[in-house]
C-alpha cells in the first residue's frame, strides 16, 4: 500500500502528465463503427493536419514526425473493435501507434 506521501507524488505526476498532454483520444470499440469513422475521429480529436490520409501509413507519418502535442491514445473494448474492423486491421493499427510512440515520446498508448 502507498504511503500518504507516495500517493501525493503519484497524483502530482499524473496531473503533471495530464497538463502536458494536449489531448486524450479514446477509441472505444463500442462507438467506432468502421475504419473511416475511426480515422475521422482520430483526426478530429487530435487536430491532425488536413493532408493526413485515412490510412495507417499516413497516421504513422503524422504521429511520428509532424505531431508535437503530447497526447494519450487509449483503446477501450478492443475485442469489439476487432469484430467490427477486422482483427488483422486492429492489430496493425495498434502496432502503427506503438511504432509512432517509440519514435515520438510525446505519445502514450494505453490498451484497456
Amino acid at each position: 500500500m502507498l504511503s500518504k506521501n507516495a500517493f501525493v507524488v503519484v497524483l502530482s505526476l499524473f496531473f503533471s502528465f495530464q497538463a502536458w498532454a494536449s489531448g486524450t483520444v479514446l477509441i472505444d470499440g463500442k462507438e467506432i463503427k468502421n475504419r473511416e469513422q475511426f480515422h475521422t475521429h482520430v483526426a478530429k480529436t487530435l487536430k491532425l493536419p488536413s493532408y493526413n490520409g485515412k490510412a495507417l501509413d499516413s497516421l504513422y507519418d503524422v504521429l511520428s514526425t509532424d505531431f508535437s502535442g503530447g497526447t494519450i491514445i487509449k483503446f477501450k473494448h478492443l475485442n469489439i473493435l476487432k469484430a467490427k474492423l477486422g482483427s488483422e486491421y486492429v492489430e496493425a493499427l495498434v502496432k502503427t501507434i506503438m511504432d509512432a510512440a517509440e519514435d515520438n515520446n510525446r505519445i502514450i498508448l494505453l490498451l484497456e
